[in-house]
């Protein structure tokens, strides 16, 4: 996964966003930024299957490769 996909749409930055934060509640982040729940969860898998993000309880946090992309993308 690459920058340009989290940066092409503005809720998976919303939500990348939110993980760079350090917040790893999704119900959190969908209530604080009003997002539909279901595109969320959507853009959450998505986050999982590219290797950027892993699920742990229900925390969701960034892997080895998901925190080369908060460098590279910045906040």
């Amino acid at each position: 996964m690459d920058e340009g996909f989290i940066l092409a749409n503005k809720f998976r930055r919303i939500l990348f966003d939110e993980l760079v934060a350090g917040e790893g509640d999704l119900r959190r982040m969908v209530k604080k930024n009003r997002l539909i729940p279901r595109v969320a969860q959507r853009i959450m898998d998505e986050f999982v299957a590219g290797g950027i993000v892993v699920k742990k309880g229900e925390r969701y946090e960034f892997t080895e490769e998901g925190h080369k992309l908060v460098a590279t993308i910045g906040k």
